[in-house]
């Protein structure tokens, strides 16, 4: 139950900071699936271009005492000290402060919430530990490591932290997040390594050099326990996000298949390559990348000569057709999208679906992925677009009542979903 204002604030600034539970962030989804405008108000203020926007229709507000506030409120949750940082990363979490910034004086006002309460409803009476009869819980944080050995050990949050060796230390958190200690031997023996989500299941990876890497649902990474030699290069299926760190002389890069491969100049980027989808997605967030199409007749590049590549620039978003096949030799194969939504590409990663334009096929494999059901088509495919997030925490019943709103019929019968005219 949502009965202060107070509490919605808590809840903003705890998901604008990172710090939500698991309890508080299910909390803040069911709040956000109950009203739109509720999620309009986190749109706006996690879109950095309305920042600007939201601070001029506060010209009217003591904006230091309101950053002031802030910072108070920071030292008394006992925040990451506010200070003055030039990296990439220190700019984004200032912008995410700015961003709360505006929450606490619109919220403080009172002026966004009696604008809008006739337009949020409360939270139906939702189990937090039980889905109902005909419901699918969400997915949650676990994954499969392969050792070279062949051995498999199952990593999900209910496992206390685990010290493991493999040519070097690897350390399983209990909170989700598998590390290997890079080691100092010079003669350190390289093997390989797997993390693997399943279908409703997510993880975090941090790698021997320090880079480090999240895996969406029905995802893995095959990567080396050490890196030596010319390069660091690991592979993929699903999606990830990257954060790499930077080694000039040693090139980072990523391989797909025999499709494509990734070649790292900067940080911060996304790939998609679930095999159910028609393209290779690769966005790229922070620094720079270079996107090389393989030479299979696959992707429409049939050639002994130099692969085709271009090189993004942040914002921009690598289309590779993985469905075409043809012999033309075409050079057209990779299309490369400026402006695009880098806070919806890795929504998925800070537990959201985020849909722009989507068709309901596409929508229906992120909630298969997540929910790990087969999803079936009665009649006709309807044709809608969606537009919006959805919080990940939710039941699958709860996130197709929100999309209902839209037309959408349903049921669910144990891991299947039946969508209906």
């Amino acid at each position: 139950m949502f009965e202060t204002m107070e509490r919605i604030k808590e809840l903003i600034l705890g998901y604008l900071r990172e710090e939500l539970s698991t309890d508080e962030q299910r909390e803040l989804d069911i709040w956000l699936a109950e009203a739109p405008r509720n999620n309009e108000l986190l749109t706006e203020i996690q879109n950095a271009d309305s920042l600007a926007a939201s601070f001029a229709k506060l010209d009217r507000l003591d904006r230091v005492g309101v950053w002031e506030r802030v910072k108070a409120y920071s030292e008394e949750q006992k925040a990451v000290p506010f200070q003055e940082r030039t990296d990439h990363i220190g700019r984004f979490r200032m912008l995410r402060w700015a961003a709360a910034a505006v929450v606490l004086a619109i919220l403080g006002t009172g002026t966004w919430w009696v604008v809008r309460q006739q337009h949020i409803t409360q939270p139906d009476q939702v189990s937090t530990t039980k889905a109902a009869l005909h419901d699918v819980l969400p997915g949650s944080t676990k994954a499969v490591l392969t050792l070279s050995s062949g051995r498999q050990v199952t990593l999900d949050s209910s496992m206390e932290d685990t010290v493991m060796t493999e040519g070097a230390a690897i350390v399983a958190s209990a909170k989700g997040k598998l590390a290997y200690n890079p080691g100092t031997d010079a003669n350190l023996s390289v093997t390989y390594n797997t993390l693997t989500t399943p279908r409703g299941g997510q993880y975090q990876l941090t790698l021997p050099d320090g880079s480090r890497v999240w895996l969406n649902a029905g995802s893995s990474i095959t990567y080396p326990t050490a890196f030596v030699g010319q390069e660091r290069k690991v592979s993929i299926t699903g999606e990830a996000y990257f954060e790499v760190s930077k080694n000039v002389s040693q090139p980072f890069k990523v391989a797909i298949k025999d499709l494509e491969e990734v070649e790292v100049l900067g940080t911060g980027f996304d790939i998609n390559a679930y095999d159910d989808e028609q393209t290779i997605k690769t966005t790229l967030l922070d620094g720079s990348v270079r996107v090389l199409a393989g030479t299979s007749p696959s992707v429409g590049v049939n050639t002994t000569s130099d692969k085709l590549s271009v090189v993004l620039k942040p914002g921009q978003q690598a289309h590779l057709a993985v469905a075409v096949n043809t012999n033309s030799g075409s050079k057209e194969q990779i299309k490369v999208l400026s402006g695009v939504d880098i806070a919806g590409v890795v929504a998925w990663k800070n537990g959201l679906f985020a849909f722009t334009d989507a068709d309901l096929p596409t929508v229906m494999r992120q909630l298969a992925r997540w929910y790990n059901v087969e999803v079936t088509y009665e009649g006709n495919i309807p044709k809608r677009e969606f537009n919006g997030k959805i919080g990940k925490t939710l039941t699958l019943d709860q996130v197709l009542k929100v999309l209902t709103k839209t037309r959408v019929h349903y049921t669910i019968e144990e891991k299947k979903l039946t969508i209906r005219p």
